[in-house]
C-alpha cells in the first residue's frame, strides 16, 4: 500500500483507490492512471473499506479478484454511507452478463468496463466522473453557503414546488414550526403545516398561482400549524419561481411571525365591540335622559317665570332672588343637556343642520339681551360693535345660537367683576368676521392648542374654581366647521382672551 502526496501542475492530485488482488489488466490500468493521479492500492475488500474511511479517495477502480469479499458487496457497503453516495466506483469485469449487470446496478456502481479496457476510454471515464464529482461538490458548497445565509435571516424562508413539497427551509421557519429541517424537507406544505379549516382555500389559491391564472398578492396574512398543534399567524411575501424557460416551478416565501400582534388586534377588536355596545347604551341613555329632563325643566322654568311676574301672587325681593337662581340654574342645566346630546350625536354622525338664510346682527343682539341679567350681576361692561346691516349668511340658527351663547357665557364666566367684554363684527372678501374679546383670566400659551379638544378643561382638577364639562369649545369648533368657517383664539394670562369666528357670507 502506498500513498502519494505529490502535486501535479500546481494542483493537488486526486486520489484513486485501486482494489484488486491479482489481475494484470487492472495492474496495467493502475500504471496508466498513476501518471496523473495518486494511486492507493488494496488487495482485499475489508482493506478497501478501511482505506475509504482513512484516505478519502475521490474515485475507486474495483476489480474482481478479491479473496475475502464479493466486489459488489464492497461497492454496496461503500455506497451505503451517505457521505459516499457520490463517490464514483468503476467496476472492471472480463465478461458483462445480464445477471452481473443487474448486480452492478443494485450495488450502485457508476461505470462498468469490460476487459481488455482501452486506455483512452479509461482515462476519459475517470476524468468525466471526477469532473462531475467536483462540480457536485461545488454545488453542495454553494447550497450550504446559501443555506447558512438564509439560516441567519430573521424571517421565515421556504420554497414549495409544484407538487406542494418543501424543497428549502431555513432555521427560523423550523424554530417557529417546532420541527427539525429533516422533518420539514419534502413534506406537503399544505397537508402538514396549514390548518385544516383553511387548507382547501389556500391550496386552491396556490394551484392558481403555479398554473399562472392568479398573481400572488405582495403580502398576505395566513395561519400555520406547529408540531404542538398551536396556530401561529405569519405575514407572508410570496414570489414566483421560474426555470430557464420561464415555466413556473414553485414559489419562494418569506414571512414574519405576527401571532402576538394578531392576538392584540383581536383583543382590541373585542374591546372596541364592547365599547361600541357601551356607546350605544350611553347614547340611548342620553336620548332618554334628554326627554325625561326637558319635560320637568319646562315646567320649572314656566312656573318660575309666572312667580317672578307675580301672576300667582305677591313675591318679595328675597323670593325673587331665589326664583332668579332657579331660572339661571335651569337654563344652565338645559345647556348642559344640549351639549352632551350634541357630543353624542357627533360621535354617531347624527347631527342635523337646517341651513337657511339668516341675519347674524339680529342673532348676536338677541343673545346679548338674553345675557344682560348675568352681565349686570357681575357688574361687567359689554360693548357691541356689530353693524345692523351685516349681510345674510347661510346657517342653522339653533346651532349658531348655541355657539355664540357658549362663547359669550365663557367670556362672562372668566371675566372678573368690573371687567369688560367687547363683541365686534365686520365683513371683507365675502367673509364675516366676529370677535368676542374679554379682559378675563386668560389661557396659558402652552394650553391653547388643546382647548378645542373634547372634554378638555384648562383647569381639570377636582378643586377648580370654574365649572363646566369641557365640551363647549369643542362643540363651537364643530358647529363653525359645519358652516365652512374657522375659529381662532388669542390669549394672555391676566390680560384676556379673544375668540375670532370666520364665516362665509
Amino acid at each position: 500500500m502506498k500513498t502519494s502526496t505529490r502535486e501535479h501542475n500546481g494542483n493537488k492530485r486526486s486520489k484513486i483507490l485501486v482494489v484488486e488482488a491479482n489481475d494484470p489488466d487492472v495492474e496495467s490500468l493502475s500504471l496508466v492512471l498513476s501518471a496523473d493521479y495518486d494511486i492507493i492500492r488494496a488487495t482485499k475488500g475489508n482493506e478497501a473499506l478501511e482505506l475509504v474511511e482513512k484516505e478519502n479517495p475521490e474515485l475507486i477502480l474495483l476489480g474482481s479478484d478479491l479473496s475475502d469479499m464479493e466486489r459488489y458487496d464492497v461497492c454496496k457497503t461503500i455506497k451505503k454511507k451517505l457521505r459516499n453516495k457520490l463517490l464514483p466506483v468503476i467496476v472492471v469485469t472480463s465478461l458483462l452478463e445480464s445477471e452481473e449487470k443487474t448486480d452492478a446496478i443494485k450495488a450502485n456502481a457508476d461505470e462498468i468496463l469490460i476487459e481488455p479496457v482501452d486506455e483512452l476510454e479509461l482515462t476519459t471515464r475517470v476524468r468525466s466522473l471526477l469532473r462531475m464529482r467536483h462540480l457536485h461538490e461545488e454545488l453542495v458548497k454553494e447550497r450550504d453557503q446559501v443555506q447558512r445565509y438564509i439560516d441567519v435571516a430573521g424571517s421565515i424562508i421556504g420554497v414549495v414546488d409544484r407538487d406542494f413539497r418543501v424543497t428549502l427551509v431555513n432555521q427560523k421557519a423550523c424554530d417557529v414550526l417546532g420541527y427539525s429541517k429533516e422533518e420539514v424537507m419534502g413534506k406537503n406544505w399544505f397537508d402538514v403545516f396549514v390548518p385544516e379549516y383553511i387548507r382547501d382555500d389556500i391550496k386552491k389559491g396556490y394551484l392558481g398561482v403555479i398554473n399562472g391564472t392568479i398573481e400572488p398578492p405582495e403580502f398576505s396574512e395566513k395561519p400555520i400549524i406547529t408540531k404542538n398543534k398551536d396556530e401561529r399567524w405569519v405575514l407572508w411575501h410570496d414570489v414566483i419561481l421560474r426555470d430557464d424557460e420561464m415555466n413556473i416551478v414553485g414559489t419562494i416565501s418569506s414571512g414574519d411571525d405576527i401571532t402576538e400582534r394578531k392576538l392584540a388586534e383581536n383583543a382590541m377588536e373585542e374591546a372596541n365591540t364592547e365599547l361600541k355596545l357601551l356607546d350605544n347604551i350611553k347614547d340611548q341613555f342620553l336620548t332618554n335622559l334628554n326627554y325625561e329632563l326637558r319635560t320637568p325643566l319646562i315646567s320649572i322654568k314656566g312656573f318660575c317665570e309666572l312667580l317672578m311676574e307675580e301672576k300667582l301672587g305677591t313675591v318679595n325681593d328675597s323670593q325673587k332672588n331665589a326664583l332668579d337662581a332657579v331660572l339661571r340654574n335651569s337654563e344652565r342645566l338645559r345647556h348642559l343637556i344640549d351639549s352632551l346630546l350634541y357630543v353624542s350625536g357627533e360621535r354617531n354622525q347624527n347631527i342635523k343642520y337646517n341651513i337657511i338664510p339668516l341675519y347674524p346682527a339680529r342673532l348676536i343682539e338677541d343673545i346679548l339681551e338674553d345675557r344682560a341679567l348675568y352681565v349686570e350681576k357681575k357688574e361687567l361692561t359689554v360693548e357691541s360693535h356689530v353693524p345692523k346691516n351685516l349681510p345674510a349668511i347661510l346657517g342653522d340658527i339653533e346651532h349658531l345660537e348655541r355657539m355664540f351663547t357658549h362663547l359669550l357665557d365663557n367670556a362672562i364666566k372668566f371675566t372678573p367683576s368690573k371687567g369688560k367684554i367687547t363683541v365686534s363684527a365686520s365683513t371683507y372678501d365675502d367673509t364675516l368676521e366676529i370677535k368676542i374679546k374679554d379682559t378675563g383670566i386668560g389661557i396659558p400659551e402652552e394650553l391653547l392648542p388643546n382647548i378645542f379638544s373634547s372634554f378638555y378643561q384648562v383647569d381639570g382638577s377636582t378643586r377648580r374654581k370654574y365649572g363646566g364639562t369641557g365640551v363647549g369649545l369643542h362643540i363651537c369648533k364643530k358647529i363653525i366647521e359645519a358652516h365652512m368657517g374657522e375659529i381662532f383664539v388669542e390669549s394672555e394670562v391676566g390680560v384676556g382672551t379673544t375668540f375670532t369666528i370666520m364665516l362665509p357670507v
